[in-house]
Order: C-alpha cells, then structure tokens, then sequence
C-alpha cells in the first residue's frame, strides 16, 4: 500500500474530489482525517471509510477563520500522534461574467481557497517538521494555468485563486526543503458533477446556447473528448503524496485530459 502508517489531514472531504481522495487515502493505509464545515456528508464519508476497514476521523473545520484552521490543526495532529500529509482541498465556486460579479463571492472564494490554503501551511509546517518530514499538497485547477475561453467567470474568480495556489506552493518549495517537506498542486480539469451541470446550463442559457448541446460540446472540448473523473484526480494526488514521489516537489500536475497542452 502506498500510504501505510501515514496520518493524512484533508479539507474540503466530506463530498465530491476531497471525499474520494480521503477514501483512495484509506484504501491505501492512510488514517484519514476529514475537516469539512458539511458535518452530516462529512460524518457520511468517515462511516463510509471505516465500513471498507480503514481509519478516519471527522472535524468540524469553518476554513474562513483562521483560528479554526488552527484549532484544526492542532485536533488533527492529536487525533493519532501525529500528521504525514496536509492536503487542502477545499475552495468554493462563484460562476459568471465580472460584470455579475459580486464582492463578497469573491472576497469568499479568496479566503477559502488561497487564505485557507496560507493559513494551513503556517500552522501545519511545525506539525510536519516535528514529524521528520512530509508533504503538503493544494488542488489547483487547470485554470490555475491557463484561463479558459469557455467559462470567463469561471476563469476570473477562481483562476486567480488557483494561480495564487500555485505561486503558494512555488513559494514554499525551497524553505521546506530543507525540512523534508515536500509541496505539490493536483490542478484538475472539469469534473462532471451536478454542481458542474448546472453552472454549464447557467452558462449555456446567459449565451443564448440550447443547453444539451453545450453540455455535450463542455464534454468534448479536452482532447480526451470527455471530463475527468474524481477517482482519477484522486489517484494523482495519491501519488504526489506518497514515498513513489520522493523526489517531487514544486509541481503542479494537470488531470485535464490535456486542456492544458492545446
């Protein structure tokens, strides 16, 4: 197992990307430990773990305050003696064009995904160090890289948050180093989920597009000719977080099906 005896902490998991990398964790010999602020999913997932023999716990994490990414922390590196991986995962999605932007949409998605994203590595790093090493990982975006012609809000509001993800992660390379702490970003392409067919038919109905024929182009416009799957987003995070990736760090992996190379 790539993951045994290690001790991962992972925001954003009680649904969707986090929620299916928690499970890869555990199936791989990880303990697991979930912060997620959607306590009825999040307790969902741990049962779900445990049911399959693994091990994972459950904390209530409100990620816009920093004094709870501490308190989670601090409850994480307790709950088994020790942390190996801190993967921050969580971020929130306000889609549309900047003229329909909102201030606190954007001032939310800042303090979740990249504040967040600050805040965690600060408080984890002496956890980490104490620990003889490890690996930080955050989930970028593909429009981290690159911006997308097809969804311009989409790109404005959150590719700014995923670029400041991978300039985070850039940053903290070098001075982790020398602890042996390695800093990576998974940048994912679309993932079909409900939440992502609904903003296509949102984005689809503002253009004047019949949406059934937008939804099968959003499907075909990665060179795959499909979206991606959360399994497979977990699978590379699996990896950059294992001992497989030893000699990795500063990298931010595109899952896009190759948006990213076009």
């Amino acid at each position: 197992m790539l993951l045994e005896d290690k001790v991962a902490l992972i925001t954003g998991a009680a649904t969707g990307i986090g929620r299916a990398g928690a499970r890869r964790f555990a199936r791989e010999g990880a303990k697991v430990i979930i912060a997620d602020i959607n306590d009825s999913e999040g307790e969902k997932t741990v049962a779900g773990i445990r049911q399959q023999g693994g091990e994972a716990a459950y904390i209530h994490t409100d990620l816009a305050r920093v004094g709870e990414i501490e308190r989670m922390v601090k409850a994480a590196a307790g709950t088994y003696g020790r942390l190996d991986i801190f993967w921050h995962n969580a971020s929130v999605i306000f889609s549309g064009h900047i003229e329909a932007l909102e201030e606190d949409h954007y001032d939310k998605e800042m303090t979740i995904g990249l504040k967040a994203g600050v805040f965690g590595a600060k408080f984890v790093i002496p956890v980490l160090r104490e620990a003889g090493g490890g690996c930080i990982l955050y989930t970028s975006s593909m429009v981290g890289l690159r911006p997308t012609p097809y969804m311009p809000g989409y790109s404005l509001t959150h590719g700014i948050e995923k670029a400041g993800i991978i300039m985070l992660m850039r940053c903290l390379v070098e001075p982790l180093a020398r602890y042996n702490i390695r800093v990576n970003c998974v940048c994912p392409g679309p993932v079909e989920t409900e939440k992502w067919e609904r903003d296509q038919i949102l984005q689809a109905k503002s253009s004047g597009v019949d949406p059934e024929i937008y939804l099968k182009a959003g499907r075909e416009r990665l060179p795959i000719k499909r979206t991606i799957t959360e399994e497979e987003i977990a699978s590379a995070a699996t990896f950059l977080v294992s001992d497989q990736a030893s000699g990795i760090t500063g990298v931010a992996l595109p899952v896009d099906g190759g948006f990213t190379a076009l």
